[in-house]
C-alpha cells in the first residue's frame, strides 16, 4: 500500500550526456511572454516510488529510457501556487531519443550556455550548482 503523501510529490530529472550537454525542456504554455526552462519533472504516481516516477517521466515524456544514478533529498517548495516536494534525480541514458514529447520544446545545451536561458525558480538553484561544479 502506497503512503499517503502529505504534499504532491514531482520528480525532476538532470540527464548529461556523454558530451556533458544537459537536457533542458520548455513546458507548453499559452504564455509566450514567459519562457521559463526547467530539467524535465512531473507529478509522480501515488503508488509509484519517486525512482519509478522519474524513469516513467522520461519514458513518457522525452522519449528516453534512463537509469537512476543518484537521487536528491526531498525539496519542498512551491510550484505554481502550490507546496509540493521536489526530488531530483541524476539520469543516464539507457536508450532511446529525445524528443519533446510533453513539452514545447527541448534543447541538449552545454553547461557554459546554461546561463543564456531563463529558468523556473526550483530549476535554477540546480543551474547555479552545475555552474559551480564546472569552474
Amino acid at each position: 500500500m502506497a503512503r499517503k503523501r502529505k504534499h504532491p510529490l514531482l520528480a525532476a530529472s538532470i540527464i548529461e550526456r556523454h558530451d556533458d550537454r544537459v537536457l533542458i525542456a520548455l513546458p507548453t504554455s499559452a504564455d509566450t511572454t514567459h519562457r521559463l526552462w526547467r530539467f524535465p519533472r512531473g507529478l509522480v504516481h501515488g503508488d509509484e516510488s519517486p525512482e519509478g516516477g522519474i524513469r516513467r517521466l522520461c519514458r513518457e515524456a522525452i522519449g528516453l529510457n534512463v537509469e537512476v544514478v543518484v537521487g536528491q533529498p526531498p525539496l519542498i517548495l512551491e510550484i505554481d501556487g502550490q507546496e509540493c516536494e521536489l526530488r531530483y534525480f541524476f539520469c543516464g541514458i539507457i536508450s532511446g531519443e529525445a524528443r519533446p514529447g510533453l513539452f514545447q520544446e527541448i534543447r541538449w545545451v552545454s553547461h557554459a550556455h546554461l546561463r543564456e536561458y531563463d529558468f523556473d525558480p526550483p530549476s535554477q538553484p540546480v543551474v547555479d550548482w552545475i555552474l559551480e561544479q564546472n569552474r
